[in-house]
């Protein structure tokens, strides 16, 4: 009767990976870098503006965004203004150091603001730069730089009667939101070919906005609880021989619990079959006696016999 039941799963596993199109988001995280005094502040609306932007252009790239706001929340990060570069991206590192697997990421984008207000004989004359690199945080390589800046500049009146401090900032968000959404175009463009350089696949999407679809793999957390060694073990095994796991990595492992990340390609719903499948695989266990709970990408396996 278990080996009915086995095959029935397998069958089922195998039908359904034949019918299914996988297509997973890449992720990404971003981050804002304002140590050049001459660079626009964190702190700013502007920069704001800015980096919401960017994170509209990379979702409709098909890229899963990690934001400094993420990071803030669960990870009780906190990122202070004027902090250099080589600390920003320590701070992305330690991220990927954690038991967290959803604030986690391969890739990096670290990006700076640059205005400028020119005094013309009869009016103002306002542009803005945006520049910044695009990095392997397993490698530390940067994969990528890029550099936007409008061709043409904006008008802004020279009397402060008519234009005041208030309203040159509001100009310089406004444009700077115009740049960003132009920058952010490019940038995908840019991230599409820094997934290839590290293995990723990029393939055209035929959506109207002309964006880029990534198949890459999305990492899970991954709890056994209540898994011997030799179960554990074995269970790795099977997951790695579906070929649908792309990478296993043991987190942490204490008494009674192993915290691992996967990487796959596949939807929850074929993992969880994935994910039984293997566990049938261990003679040792009864499948009844299973709790699988999943839960967005965190997943939590636990033996109650």
């Amino acid at each position: 009767m278990k080996i009915i039941t086995k095959l029935i799963y397998l069958i089922a596993i195998i039908f359904t990976i034949n019918i299914v199109q996988v297509n997973a988001q890449t992720r990404v995280v971003i981050t804002g870098e304002d140590s050049n005094k001459n660079s626009i502040e964190r702190t700013s609306e502007v920069f704001k503006r800015v980096i919401s932007q960017l994170q509209e252009s990379l979702s409709r790239g098909n890229y899963y965004v990690i934001d400094e706001d993420m990071l803030g929340v669960k990870l009780g990060f906190s990122f202070n203004s004027r902090r250099p570069k080589t600390e920003l991206i320590e701070t992305l590192m330690v991220a990927n150091q954690t038991e967290d697997a959803t604030v986690q990421s391969r890739l990096a984008v670290v990006f700076a603001i640059f205005p400028q207000v020119k005094d013309l004989s009869a009016t103002r004359k306002l542009e803005v730069r945006i520049r910044g690199d695009v990095y392997d945080l397993e490698t530390l390589r940067p994969l990528a730089n890029f550099e936007y800046k409008p061709k043409k500049a904006y008008l802004i009146p020279k009397n402060s009667s008519q234009c005041d401090s208030l309203c040159v900032e509001e100009a310089l968000g406004e444009k700077s939101r115009e740049v960003a959404r132009e920058l952010g175009d490019v940038l995908t463009k840019k991230l599409n070919l820094a997934v290839q350089k590290i293995g990723g696949s990029s393939q055209s999407s035929s959506s109207d906005s002309g964006a880029s679809s990534i198949n890459m793999s999305k990492t899970y957390n991954l709890n056994l609880i209540r898994l011997n060694a030799v179960q554990s073990l074995q269970f790795k095994k099977s997951l790695e021989n579906s070929g649908q796991i792309k990478n296993i990595k043991l987190l942490s492992r204490a008494e009674s619990s192993r915290k691992m990340s996967i990487d796959t390609a596949v939807d929850l719903g074929i993992l969880e079959e994935i994910l039984l499948e293997s566990l049938m695989n261990i003679d040792t266990i009864n499948i009844d006696n299973i709790r699988l709970n999943m839960s967005g990408t965190d997943i939590e396996v636990e033996n109650l016999g």
